[in-house]
């Protein structure tokens, strides 16, 4: 059984090695193995005469929390000993494509529910055609009854706690998958202005070695940086996934390196709409991480907050007033290093647009920027601190202080999420005269790094909020939404639409 599992890039001699076959190839995660699993199998190697069949590893199964169930290879090893399957190979890519581009197969098998490619939510099945007749194969189908291993797994191995299994519940009572999918699609229409701080995010790897022998310091190896766009940047990254029409305000001091960063790092249909200040530094954090772990072990900021003391504002004011006029939405990311402040927000409190809102504490700004100084939003996110240090409060309970903020801001006709980190998030909004509100839990099991997570929140429930979606439902798809956020490493890469839809499909089945 072991021969059959082939290590990824062994897959591109196969053809070589097997002349006068015809090579069948499969893919998927496998994670329960099943009497769907043996037919379509069994159909696969009726189209020709050696059956591969990729798994993707455990890094790049993204069907929510507690998935894969098995690891990578317990997977290959189930797989493997099914004397249909000739050869086995584990895949480290996110999406089929570079193993189609491997092996090169002759066929390329998919089950029955692939037929109608336009009903793939993913969208992967063109990118997967694509490489196989680009190779010479073909893409073919199975016509056998299909069963879904999600199913299974979440009816008969289910870890999902109690909160879990009631808000999947009220999830589907809202519309579901269905609706979930119908808003996702209406996303791509909404005309999306976001205005805000970037944030160049250098993080440095090291090794920690040892205590410096000279002082009480760590002594770390430098072993390479990566530099991502943060702040303001990281959101426009996630939203231009979901709307075609997505623009992004904001200053810098035009460094060179920031300028490359912008090229490299922006996903190119975002409106960029930038103002120059020179002599201004745009804000950089440097976080030094341990390596192994992906721990922090000290953070370093390149901060200014004054710039509109120091520089006129009225341009960036002019060219916010044209911008917002055909936004639906337009988000507000202040993360307070000075862009929100003076003749600035006082603009901003008068736009007459719906208004998404987010306040951020951080070390830089700490008692100095609370959302009490905002005025006019249709939506206001923040975390559990942030509205602690607004209302001064540190004993209250999550429950009680939220529904004291919430019985403050009620009377504005607004919509309020406060998010709660391993807690997940609490969503009020008015429907008439009554107030709505859910407590959503957290759908993440394996966090790599927390950073931006509360971004990305923000930025999806932001749409979904101007989009009337129902409570339940944008609270619900913001924590999933952040939840694969935590799974990337700062801000390297945005959270994939294919990947998202993915993981709340194998939530809800």
């Amino acid at each position: 059984m072991e021969s059959k599992i082939l290590e990824f890039n062994s897959l591109n001699e196969l053809k070589s090695a097997h002349p006068d076959k015809r090579i069948v190839h499969c893919h998927g995660v496998f994670d329960l193995i099943h009497a769907g699993h043996l037919a379509y199998f069994k159909s696969a190697k009726e189209f020709g005469d050696l059956l591969v069949v990729t798994l993707t590893a455990n890094e790049f199964v993204n069907k929510g929390p507690g998935r894969p169930y098995f690891n990578s290879g317990i997977r290959a090893n189930m797989v493997a000993a099914l004397e249909l399957v000739d050869y086995v190979a584990i895949s480290r890519f996110p999406t089929a494509v570079p193993a189609i581009e491997c092996l090169k197969p002759h066929f390329y098998v998919k089950g029955p529910d692939y037929r109608n490619k336009s009903e793939d939510p993913t969208g992967a099945i063109y990118d997967e055609e694509k490489a196989v007749e680009k190779n010479g194969g073909k893409l073919v189908f199975t016509e056998d009854e299909t069963h879904s291993s999600s199913n299974l797994l979440n009816q008969f191995f289910s870890n999902w706690s109690d909160d879990q299994k009631v808000c999947m519940n009220e999830v589907k009572k809202a519309g579901g998958l269905d609706k979930i999918l119908s808003l996702i699609n209406d996303m791509k229409d909404l005309k999306v202005l976001i205005v805000g701080e970037p944030i160049i995010d250098t993080y440095v790897f090291c090794k920690p070695e040892a205590i410096s022998s000279k002082s009480p310091s760590i002594s770390a190896k430098f072993l390479y940086e990566e530099h991502y766009a943060g702040g303001s940047l990281a959101i426009a990254n996630h939203l231009a996934g979901f709307s075609k029409n997505v623009s992004l305000m904001l200053t810098h001091g035009g460094e060179p390196h920031f300028k490359k960063l912008l090229k490299q790092k922006l996903n190119p249909s975002v409106q960029l709409i930038d103002t120059e200040i020179e002599n201004f530094s745009t804000p950089q954090k440097t976080r030094f991480i341990a390596d192994d772990k992906i721990q922090r072990m000290f953070e370093l900021t390149k901060l200014t907050s004054d710039q509109w003391m120091r520089f006129n504002p009225d341009a960036f004011i002019d060219r916010l007033k044209t911008a917002q006029n055909d936004a639906d939405l337009v988000i507000l990311a202040d993360f307070g290093h000075g862009l929100f402040e003076g003749k600035v927000l006082s603009e901003v409190n008068a736009l007459d647009k719906f208004v998404a809102l987010n306040v951020q504490t951080n070390s830089s700004n700490f008692g100095f920027n609370p959302f009490t100084k905002h005025t006019n939003y249709s939506f206001l996110s923040m975390d559990l601190k942030e509205a602690r240090i607004a209302y001064h409060d540190r004993f209250s309970t999550e429950k009680d202080l939220c529904f004291k903020i919430w019985n403050d801001l009620k009377e504005k006709n607004l919509s309020l999420t406060v998010t709660l980190g391993p807690n997940g998030s609490y969503y009020f909004q008015n429907q008439g005269p009554e107030t709505e509100f859910v407590h959503t839990p957290a759908f993440t099991d394996r966090v790599i790094d927390p950073v931006g997570a509360g971004d990305a929140f923000f930025g999806i429930t932001s749409m979904l909020t101007c989009l009337k979606a129902p409570p339940i439902l944008a609270s619900f798809m913001g924590n999933v939404f952040a939840g694969l956020k935590t799974k990337i490493i700062g801000n390297k890469s945005a959270v994939d639409k294919a990947q998202y839809i993915k993981a709340m499909t194998s939530i809800l089945k």
